[in-house]
């Protein structure tokens, strides 16, 4: 679980990935690290901590404009109100988790037998 992004690693070699690197991994289950060579599991398991992260902006930040404004103006809401979503989709990459496949720990058995 991951409360504060940070970039994903691989499991068995400590890779850190880029930004640009999660993006392209943000839509598949299973990719091969390009430092070892290895199967790596990819999910998004903590995903939900940026969304309740956005919820609570949105709150904030429609609090404040309520709070401050004195009539409520289009315009400023809705900037306010899309910032924070497309921040958010920005982040998303950085929400990516690595794993150990369970295809490395099969193959090995083999090997070894």
């Amino acid at each position: 679980m991951k409360l504060i992004p940070k970039h994903a690693v691989c499991p068995y070699c400590r890779t850190v990935y880029r930004f640009a690197e999660l993006r392209k991994l943000s839509g598949k289950k299973e990719d091969t690290c390009y430092h070892c060579k290895k199967t790596v599991e990819v999910s998004r398991g903590s995903v939900w901590f940026l969304a309740l992260e956005t919820l609570a902006v949105y709150a904030i930040l429609n609090a404040v404009a309520i709070g401050l404004l004195q009539t409520v103006q289009l315009v400023p809401l809705l900037i306010m109100n899309t910032v924070p979503a497309i921040a958010a989709m920005l982040l998303i990459p950085l929400y990516t988790e690595l794993k150990k496949s369970p295809k490395n720990k099969k193959s090995n058995k083999k090997g070894r037998n």
